[in-house]
């Protein structure tokens, strides 16, 4: 009877584990794309150059982006399952509730920053002004 009590307890503790990994994720996956997009973009650009070829930019910034949105998808998801907020405080659900709220908010500004740094890839050749 104590290795199922002791079993359900490690199945239950890794669901835990798991779910607060992904509101960590949801919460700070957007800011993180966002921020890799701007500091990795700009490596990027001299071989662009070199090649001739925008493609490997777009590649990228279209990853980061794809991140960023499942960051918030994540947020999404875990803002759905804990409902509408109650007037009690405190507790897991409502950390989730928050953590979760506060994730589609980054992960909406982040998309929102990649976007308005991906437009003038479209425009502007990678060797533009060298």
């Amino acid at each position: 009877m104590t290795a199922t009590a002791h079993g359900n307890r490690g199945a239950r503790d890794g669901s835990h584990t798991a779910a607060s990994l992904a509101l960590w994720f949801g919460m700070l996956g957007g800011p993180t794309a966002a921020f890799l997009n701007v500091a990795l973009s700009y490596l990027v650009v001299d071989r662009a150059c070199i090649a001739r070829s925008s493609i490997a930019i777009h590649v990228f910034m279209g990853t980061f982006f794809l991140l960023a949105v499942i960051a918030g998808a994540t947020s999404w998801l875990f803002r759905t399952r804990a409902g509408n907020w109650s007037d009690d405080a405190g507790g897991m659900l409502a950390r989730s509730r928050f953590m979760a709220t506060v994730g589609l908010l980054t992960s909406a500004i982040s998309i929102v920053a990649i976007l308005m740094q991906w437009i003038p890839v479209f425009f502007i050749g990678a060797c533009q002004g060298s």
